[in-house]
């Protein structure tokens, strides 16, 4: 299954895309590549996963351990080939690979383990600040 996924970052809170769902998130450290830490919103929206009530062990030690007071949060919207069905299992699945392939320093799950989806490819496109851009299960 041939997943894109389309990055951007996310501007002022009148930017449309803190209310979506069903989408990935990304936060990103500022003037460098490193991604900090990907998830995804299903239930709840961009906006609601940002706030610091629902992760409060992460920003604190994101500001005590590393110093980052700042960071750009990226969105990406999943685009699927004709016929695909769009569920949270699969969400889940592309969140778990980016997770295990790339280490973010805020992840904690998936990073040594995970159940694979042989025949997942997910392609990030837009603005996706890593330099590599597909990931695939083996």
């Amino acid at each position: 299954m041939n997943i894109h996924l389309h990055w951007r970052c996310l501007g002022t809170e009148q930017d449309p895309g803190w209310q979506l769902s069903r989408c990935m998130y990304a936060y990103a450290a500022p003037h460098s590549n490193e991604i900090l830490y990907i998830g995804k919103a299903w239930g709840k929206t961009v906006r609601e996963r940002w706030c610091r009530s629902g992760k409060e062990d992460f920003w604190d030690d994101l500001e005590q351990q590393r110093g980052i007071g700042r960071h750009a949060t990226l969105l990406g919207e999943v685009a699927l080939l004709p016929g695909c069905r769009f569920t949270h299992e699969l969400l889940s699945d592309i969140e778990s690979l980016l997770i295990h392939r790339l280490q973010p320093w805020g992840n904690i799950q998936s990073r040594t383990s995970r159940i694979e989806r042989p025949e997942l490819s997910v392609r990030c496109i837009g603005t996706w600040p890593p330099s590599r851009k597909l990931y695939e299960d083996s």
